[in-house]
């Protein structure tokens, strides 16, 4: 990992234990680093850069559902190459309904099944 990179992770990981600590509850600090680490992957496939906008991403992992962007209606806006790679997070949230967010909790394969 890049010294970038690291920092990133321990943003994360702080955050995540600071500002939401009950979706860390009962998670060693390994499994949280490694949880971690699957986020920051899976932000980056998605084009996400920034680290604000990884991070929103890793704790969207922890509070609704790991696999979130498998959702097909999340995935679409989160794939649409019509809005700049920095804008999708927060563009996603106007062009979801609750309901999907929702059908991407229930049906969540969770955490062991990502890699």
């Amino acid at each position: 990992m890049t010294p970038e990179q690291e920092d990133l992770l321990e943003h994360i990981i702080d955050y995540l234990c600071e500002e939401q600590a009950e979706a860390v509850a009962g998670l060693s600090d390994a499994e949280i680093k490694r949880r971690a680490l699957l986020a920051i992957r899976r932000a980056e496939r998605h084009e996400l850069e920034q680290p604000e906008a990884i991070t929103a991403f890793a704790s969207l992992m922890f509070l609704v559902a790991p696999d979130f962007d498998e959702q097909p209606n999340i995935a679409k806006a989160l794939s649409d190459t019509d809005i700049p790679a920095a804008l999708r997070l927060t563009e996603v949230f106007s062009k979801t309904s609750e309901s999907d967010w929702d059908e991407a909790a229930e049906k969540s394969q969770g955490w062991d099944k990502l890699r």
